[in-house]
């Protein structure tokens, strides 16, 4: 069992972000956590417009070598500003960012800077928020309010997909691999992104200790 979190500076903070403030708030997530090192810290910065990431970055960096992290990632980075953590020698184990059958803009060069860099990808999304299950193959298109913020964004993603009837052709296609290997259709749409190059690990939910059960099915 690994413990992974993340470290974002809040947006209204970042100009003002230095070493004591990226030190503060590490240390407070060991004592919350319980632990004497974060297995994972995952950097994410809001606006690249304003300066600091690279320093804020080699700070993180500073206190793994002091044994408070053990590895070092991001999260939703571009390729010109990982690039540039890169050269800086920033030692970058994973990357997470949004990859499923719905959304492969990852695919290519990030992909491919990733690879050449050892960078391993931890893929979420890739369940599209639960709308890639078999409760929507055929349903009708959902209306609008959306219950929560997390459906909203991945019905935006079913649009630039290509809109709910061909979203509809996705499911089906999953459904009948579903059923040739006595599985489900999440089960199967998970896969496919384990599946692509560079991929270390899915980032899936689970509701209780059955869906969590189910999940399992991705493994075999």
């Amino acid at each position: 069992l690994r413990v992974h979190t993340k470290f974002v500076p809040d947006r209204s903070n970042l100009a003002r972000t230095n070493r004591a403030y990226v030190e503060r708030i590490i240390d407070r997530s060991l004592r919350r956590l319980g632990v004497e090192r974060l297995d994972l810290v995952q950097f994410a910065w809001w606006d690249y417009r304003v300066p600091g990431y690279l320093e804020t970055t080699g700070w993180l960096s500073e206190l793994r070598d002091a044994g408070k992290i053990r590895h070092l990632g991001v999260a939703n980075f571009d390729v010109p500003h990982l690039q540039e953590l890169l050269d800086a020698g920033m030692p970058i184990v994973s990357h997470q960012l949004q990859y499923s059958l719905l959304d492969s803009r990852p695919a290519g060069v990030m992909v491919d800077l990733c690879r050449r860099s050892g960078v391993a990808l931890l893929c979420y999304g890739t369940l599209a928020g639960g709308f890639l299950r078999e409760e929507d193959l055929r349903a009708a298109e959902p209306g609008r309010p959306l219950p929560n913020r997390s459906l909203v964004k991945y019905r935006l993603m079913i649009d630039e997909f290509g809109g709910w009837p061909r979203f509809q052709e996705l499911l089906g296609v999953l459904d009948t691999i579903a059923r040739k290997h006595r599985t489900r259709i999440p089960a199967v749409a998970v896969r496919v992104v384990l599946d692509r190059p560079g991929v270390a690990a899915a980032i899936i939910g689970a509701a209780d200790g059955a869906h969590a059960r189910r999940n399992l099915g991705v493994l075999e």
